[in-house]
């Protein structure tokens, strides 16, 4: 019998679509075009500005790529394209490179370096490089880890809703105590930038200046958040921070920077490149495709894009301030599909709008994060988004805003924070397979967000073996009301339900599956429902209120705590099952543990017999085949849980 194998016939079903939609009528570009022709596919153009310019000039609304490469691209699509269809050729490969290939490169010892003229690149923003393809590290120090600060903020973070209890100075911003063990006289501070790391986000800062005497580095930018800020809870990261693109953080074989004294591009390459073979690309553009506001009806597909830049700019949370290799404000009706965007400094695909499909896209090596989206009816679908935050740690997955959004059937890993960072109100997140998350910061989650009446739902989360990072997997945070996590499953996650400042909330027929702790949260929580979920654990520990008080009295609370003083946490509990040894308490007022307790809601369902246990670690969850796009969920679940 003969067996088809199913994403190859989605496969072959885009390529088909995508055919028909290309042989209309259209205007061409190819490598060999110019920009005195046509357009025609006799006489194509040299770029796909230029086919947009004509396709303005004309009734022909769609633009086919030849295949091959281009570089130094961008485009700029207004509203008068509105309806624009840009396609690569189907089947083919078709690459859009917002760089262009550079440099005389000339060995220097056991680098080599570039001269880089005045005319090009005046500031030397950038930030990538990619070599032979491959987005090559930066120079680094300390070569791996970070250093620590001396900076002291004592100050209290009264949640989102309140920020600082006392507001920061312009110097409280700027301003770094190093240890001069770590930083000397030697620093060229017009090459170096700095990550500073908070809890959940890390500051992104160029310098101004070096006081070698009294051991400070002043930023040319502020920081999100003082230096040594959550310290009180999030621990020895607060403390930390790293120095970028000097000289002296050449430590291996692939490494660079850009000298901005002496205006040179320095790499050490590997044993296997040769100078007369490589290829090193340097962003020439910000934007490969920017779409203007109220442009409506455009579809891009089929293409390959990659190498844009980003300005330098502090990040702020989940990098919202970077920009995107693809950048659309407030459009309607805009589908990308087929896409791959990795190598960029900023994020894939930022975009604000309504009416937006985003699928079969895959988003990879991102400065940034992988898909910024604000609107209504936003559907991303099928799209696969890893390896991201290359640049800067908090970048996230997917973060959403706006109403009545779906993220669906993606696969999302290798994140330094949130694979899903919000959806928006009234939102779906549902059949995404996710792992490898949260490998850098603290605090978020898998899916986290502040939505309102928004659903989790079958879902899987896995984290490997041996894992010690606390997921928060499932996490609704404040003012995250009338939501839903239900059919989903967290395996080794340790906390696979984190839910703060928010209610009511219905948790039901999930499963949750930890090797040894774990751990149910729900601070600040009121209106919980908790049914028909399966936990296994060698022990479990549910964390939240029951309405009881405390010693806290609520006249010591800032206006934000106090609205959730009299917080009551699970108000229905039956169902449940429990695979573990013991369940135990902690009844939270506030923030603040009254006692604990063994468990007091229902637990009719408990089973304590360890090979019952055994069980579910050594067999795979049903259920869960049609998380993701790729039908590996077996595949990642074998490999990173039973190690096969």
């Amino acid at each position: 019998m003969m067996k088809f194998n199913f994403n190859t016939i989605i496969a072959c079903f885009l390529i088909a679509v995508s055919t028909a939609s290309c042989k209309q009528e259209a205007i061409y570009v190819a490598v060999n075009g110019s920009d005195t022709n046509k357009g025609t596919k006799s006489q194509p153009v040299a770029t796909v500005q230029k086919a947009v310019e004509i396709s303005r000039a004309s009734a022909t609304k769609n633009i086919v790529i030849n295949e091959g490469d281009y570089f130094d691209v961008s485009v700029v699509i207004t509203e008068a394209d509105s309806g624009l269809h840009i396609c690569g050729e189907p089947g083919k490969s078709v690459k859009l490179m917002g760089g262009i290939i550079f440099g005389n490169w000339q060995q220097s010892g056991e680098w080599i370096e570039t001269q880089v003229p005045d005319s090009l690149w005046p500031e030397l923003d950038f930030r990538i490089l990619i070599v032979n393809d491959t987005l090559r590290d930066r120079a680094r120090l300390p070569e791996t880890g970070a250093f620590n600060h001396k900076n002291k903020w004592p100050h209290q973070w009264q949640s989102s809703q309140g920020g600082w209890s006392v507001k920061p100075t312009y110097d409280d911003l700027t301003t770094l105590y190093y240890n001069p063990v770590d930083i000397g006289p030697w620093l060229e501070v017009k090459n170096a930038e700095l990550t500073i790391f908070h809890a959940w986000d890390d500051s992104y800062v160029g310098l101004a200046g070096i006081d070698t005497v009294n051991h400070v580095l002043r930023f040319s930018n502020k920081a999100t958040h003082p230096a040594g800020a959550y310290a009180s809870w999030a621990g020895p990261k607060t403390h930390q921070y790293i120095v970028w693109n000097i000289k002296e953080g050449m430590k291996r074989p692939g490494q660079w920077f850009v000298d901005r004294v002496k205006r040179k591009i320095v790499y050490w390459p590997f044993a296997y490149e040769k100078v007369a073979d490589i290829k090193i690309m340097v962003p020439t553009q910000n934007h490969i495709f920017k779409i203007e506001d109220n442009a409506s009806g455009i579809t891009i597909e089929n293409l390959q894009l990659s190498c844009a830049g980003a300005p330098v700019s502090n990040t702020g949370y989940a990098t919202v301030n970077i920009t995107g290799a693809i950048l659309a404000g407030k459009v309607k009706n805009l589908s990308i599909k087929n896409l791959t965007v990795k190598n960029v400094a900023g994020w894939a695909v930022k975009i604000k709008g309504e009416d937006v499909k985003i699928s079969d896209c895959e988003f990879s090596f991102t400065g940034a994060g992988g898909l910024s989206y604000n609107g209504k009816h936003i559907l991303v679908e099928r799209c696969g988004i890893h390896d991201l935050g290359k640049l800067y740690f908090g970048a996230v997955g997917i973060m959403g805003g706006g109403h009545f959004n779906t993220v669906s059937h993606c696969e999302l890993y290798n994140i330094p924070y949130c694979a899903i960072n919000s959806l928006g109100n009234q939102s779906v997140a549902e059949y995404n397979l996710i792992y490898n998350f949260k490998q850098t910061m603290v605090d978020g989650g898998a899916i986290y967000g502040s939505d309102d009446s928004t659903t989790y739902r079958n879902n899987a989360v896995i984290a490997p073996r041996g894992n010690t990072i606390e997921g928060w997997t499932y996490y609704f945070d404040e003012l995250a009301d009338n939501s839903i996590m239900e059919g989903n499953l967290a395996v080794n996650t340790i906390v696979p339900v984190h839910h703060h400042m928010a209610g009511p909330l219905t948790i039901r027929n999930n499963i949750f599956i930890d090797e040894g702790h774990q751990k149910i949260s729900y601070p600040l929580c009121s209106d919980l429902t908790f049914t028909g979920n399966i936990l296994v654990a060698g022990e479990i520990l549910f964390s939240g209120p029951t309405g009881e008080k405390g010693d806290t009295k609520k006249e010591s609370l800032n206006a934000v705590f106090q609205r959730y003083f009299d917080c009551n946490g699970v108000v229905k509990f039956e169902g449940n099952q429990f695979f573990t040894d013991t369940v135990m308490h902690d009844v939270l007022h506030v923030y603040s543990p009254i006692r604990r307790e063994p468990f007091k809601y229902d637990t009719t369902y408990w089973t304590k017999n360890p090979e019952s246990r055994k069980t579910w670690y050594e067999k795979i969850p049903e259920g869960f085949d049609d998380t993701g796009y790729r039908n590996n969920f077996k595949t990642v679940y074998n490999e990173m849980i039973l190690g096969i």
